[in-house]
C-alpha cells in the first residue's frame, strides 16, 4: 500500500501548502497543479495490482456516493465512473479491469 500512502501523503501536502499560499497568481495555481498531478500519477504507477484493486473500489464508491447525494454533481459523477482509466490507462475501462486474454 505504499504507492496508495505515497500518493495521499503527496496530495494532502499538496493542498495543505495551496490554501497557504492564496496570494498566487491563477496561471502559477495551474502549473502548481498540473505538478502535483503528474507527481501522483508517478506515485500511483507504481501501485501493486492489490492497491490498484482497492483504488478501483474507493472509486467505485465515490461515485456512489456523489449519486445518492441530493444534488450530485455530473462532472462528479462523470470523473469518478472513469477514475481508474484517467489515472491508470489502458488497463483500465473506466473503474473496470481489462484483462488481457492473449
Amino acid at each position: 500500500m505504499n504507492s496508495i500512502a505515497d500518493a495521499l501523503v503527496y496530495a494532502v501536502a499538496y493542498i495543505d501548502c495551496q490554501e497557504m499560499e492564496v496570494e498566487e497568481s491563477l496561471e502559477d495555481s495551474d502549473d502548481a497543479s498540473e505538478a502535483a498531478m503528474s507527481h501522483i500519477m508517478a506515485y500511483l504507477s507504481h501501485a501493486t495490482p492489490e492497491e490498484e484493486d482497492a483504488l478501483a473500489a474507493a472509486a467505485k464508491r465515490a461515485l456512489e456516493e456523489e449519486q445518492s447525494l441530493h444534488y450530485p454533481q455530473q462532472e462528479m459523477i462523470d470523473f469518478f465512473n472513469k477514475w481508474m482509466e484517467y489515472v491508470l490507462g489502458g488497463d483500465w475501462d473506466g473503474n473496470e479491469r481489462v484483462w488481457d486474454d492473449a
